[in-house]
């Protein structure tokens, strides 16, 4: 007798354990992580693992999805795939978004604003329909949803975010006071009287918010110092060729930022060109020295780039979502964060094609980062930066 009830025992406190185990797992907060590009563009990796770093000491349920809307830059693509990330928010109803980059802002974001609290003309807000067709449309279903952004090149305002107590984030921004430091140092290294950059710039979304925002403020940052800066945009491969065979002629420096959306046509269904290709073959047809002002420029072929942090972007998100779930601080009460940090990245062989030196702390400081890529091997005498093959671009698109 005193077995049986034993085993009844036993297998009432098992299911009471299950149920108790699910019950848990269903309350823990949610998470969603919608990144703009793909898991395998290093800036994305890198903002995952720094939310990863902070929200993995919770007991949360985080799920992340990847708009991949760089490699499908079409609008019929980017709308697709807005629509599918509401979906999954409809039938997951996350606590917190967590957004990253502009185009997660564009097609998902926007569509949770409190349109109400805006108190917006009917011309305002038609226009912010123009811009997004979904505007305002998600938030009387997701009321209680917390939207936190990140890497946004765009005003807050310019998504309607101003005054929304359940979004909030913070912006990207090139480090300007390190760029301005640096480019002082290349003019002087260049032995030049005045330098004349020039930015060479895909046709995204982000890039012409750099050129709205950011260019402009590093411009004005830079007037002073008899440095000026001009941007050119690039629509498709012929675009790009011609701008960087320009500069050669009319700049000192080229400054690379965005180069992803590139195309060998001007239309959505063109093929998109490789971005380690583009530099490739710009780095062998440059005549002047360049410079980057994201990590990527060096790991596709340049020698340097004072690059925005993507480990700062990532953990000042994911731990606003922690301020808001552990203590109840919304994201809009908190004020907009902006870029505070910059790695240095740096590429070995490059240095002596670039006509200038830079203190060796730039060296030191993206060896102990783990961002100093090295293509010599000292002891042999031997590198293999001269042995890459540079790309044909107009075959590439021909085929």
């Amino acid at each position: 007798m005193s077995s049986r009830v034993n085993n009844v025992f036993k297998i009432c406190f098992f299911i009471g354990l299950v149920l108790y185990l699910i019950w848990e797992t269903i309350q823990r907060p949610r998470v969603l992580v919608v990144q703009s590009y793909t898991n395998e563009f290093s800036w994305t990796e890198d903002i995952d693992h720094a939310i990863r770093q902070v929200l993995n000491k919770q007991l949360y349920d985080v799920r992340y999805y990847y708009m991949d809307t760089k490699n499908h830059s079409d609008a019929k693509f980017k709308k697709i795939a807005g629509s599918l990330v509401r979906k999954q928010i409809d039938d997951w109803s996350p606590n917190v978004l967590i957004a990253v980059d502009d185009n997660a802002q564009s097609l998902v974001s926007t569509c949770y604003v409190d349109i109400e609290k805006l108190e917006l003309t009917e011309q305002q807000l038609a226009s912010f329909k123009a811009d997004f067709p979904d505007f305002g449309d998600c938030f009387d279903n997701h009321s209680e949803m917390m939207v936190i952004y990140a890497g946004v090149g765009a005003e807050p305002k310019d998504y309607g975010f101003t005054g929304q107590d359940h979004i909030g984030g913070i912006i990207e921004r090139m480090d300007i006071p390190a760029l301005r430091d640096t480019l002082e140092m290349v003019k002087a290294g260049l032995d030049k009287s005045s330098l004349k950059i020039i930015a060479p710039v895909d046709n995204s979304t982000t890039s012409h918010y750099n050129i709205k925002n950011a260019f402009r403020s590093l411009s004005e940052t830079l007037a002073p110092l008899d440095i000026s800066l001009e941007h050119k945009v690039a629509v498709t491969a012929e675009d790009w060729q011609r701008n960087i065979v320009e500069a050669n002629k009319q700049g000192d420096l080229l400054l690379f930022t965005l180069y992803h959306t590139v195309r060998c046509e001007a239309n959505d269904e063109a093929k998109r060109l490789s971005p380690r290709d583009l530099i490739q073959w710009t780095m062998a047809n440059s005549e002047i020295p360049s410079i980057g002002a994201w990590g990527f420029f060096v790991e596709d072929g340049g020698l340097l780039s004072i690059g925005v942090s993507p480990f700062e972007q990532g953990t000042v998100a994911a731990n606003m979502a922690v301020d808001y779930l552990e203590r109840g601080i919304l994201p809009g009460q908190q004020d907009v964060k902006t870029t505070q940090q910059s790695i240095i990245y740096m590429r070995e062989h490059r240095a002596q094609k670039q006509g200038f030196d830079l203190p060796i702390i730039y060296r030191n400081f993206s060896r102990a980062t783990e961002n100093y890529i090295s293509e010599c091997n000292a002891a042999l005498n031997e590198c293999t930066a001269g042995e890459h093959k540079v790309p044909d671009l107009q075959r590439y698109c021909q085929s």
